[in-house]
C-alpha cells in the first residue's frame, strides 16, 4: 500500500513539473509564442515593401 502511495505521488510529482505548471514556465511560453508572432511579421513586412518596390518601379516606367 505505501509503494502504490509513494508510486503515485511521484508520478503526480513529475507530471506537475511541466512548463506549464509556474509563472515563470507560461511567461517563457508567452515570450516564445511573441517571438515567433514577431517573425512572422517581419517577414511579412519585408514581403510588403518588396512588392511596394516593385509598384513603385512599374509606375514609374509608366510616366516615362
Amino acid at each position: 500500500m505505501k509503494k502504490r502511495l509513494l508510486l503515485a505521488a511521484a508520478v503526480l510529482l513529475c507530471w506537475s513539473c511541466g512548463q506549464n505548471s509556474s509563472p515563470e514556465g507560461r511567461m517563457t511560453m508567452k515570450v516564445e509564442d511573441l517571438q515567433r508572432q514577431l517573425d512572422s511579421l517581419k517577414s511579412q513586412n519585408a514581403a510588403i515593401l518588396d512588392s511596394l518596390g516593385k509598384i513603385k518601379e512599374v509606375l514609374q516606367a509608366q510616366r516615362k
